[in-house]
């Protein structure tokens, strides 16, 4: 009898764990996501240049932005480097005009130690391009992929089942004094 309690117990506190999880709804995020670049030579003095997610680590094509059709971004850029330079998404590794408006000093440029931003929504999926748009630098590296999935296809950020999960956590509650008052009146063998 007493294996037959333990067992009924367990099987509601395991029931009450997993079922949040199982049951819980989704809601994809659609706005409010910031996402800083550094623009700036690869290595000092190698004239390649590129942009990374830190100072420190600059590559050449730069960093891939995974981004969600229908979420508002705002991208900073910022020159770590002693030269201008610039961004903007475009359809193909050329200098074009900036899809979804995301461009920042594309004719005028960030001079070296400034920064500058742009908020934007891509408005369609696919693989696109961010480059550079001062003369000759997307030769010398300064671009990366733009990666756009659609919004079903995106992480998704889990909403919290609450009046089902106090629920489960009141049955285990009960469940465990219960056993426990049962213990204290029939006395072990």
């Amino acid at each position: 009898m007493k294996n037959q309690i333990f067992i009924v117990v367990t099987l509601i506190l395991v029931i009450g764990l997993i079922s949040p999880l199982g049951i819980s709804t989704t809601k994809a995020q659609t706005s409010g996501t910031s996402i800083t670049l550094y623009a700036g030579s690869v290595n000092s003095g190698s004239g390649t240049y590129g942009y990374g997610l830190s100072a420190s680590k600059i590559t050449s094509p730069g960093p891939t932005l995974n981004l969600v059709e229908g979420t508002t971004y705002t991208i900073t850029v910022n020159n770590v480097s002693n030269m201008q330079h610039s961004f903007e998404i475009v359809p193909s590794e050329a200098i074009g005009t900036p899809l979804w408006g995301a461009g920042i000093d594309t004719t005028s440029f960030i001079p070296a130690g400034s920064s500058g931003s742009v908020t934007f929504t891509p408005s369609q999926t696919g693989s696109f391009y961010y480059v550079c748009t001062v003369p000759t630098h997307i030769s010398l590296g300064m671009w990366g992929n733009v990666v756009v999935s659609s919004a079903s296809a995106s992480p998704t950020i889990p909403e919290f089942p609450s009046a089902l999960a106090l629920l489960f956590v009141a049955l285990a509650i009960a469940a465990i004094t219960a056993l426990a008052a049962w213990k204290k009146i029939i006395p072990s063998r």
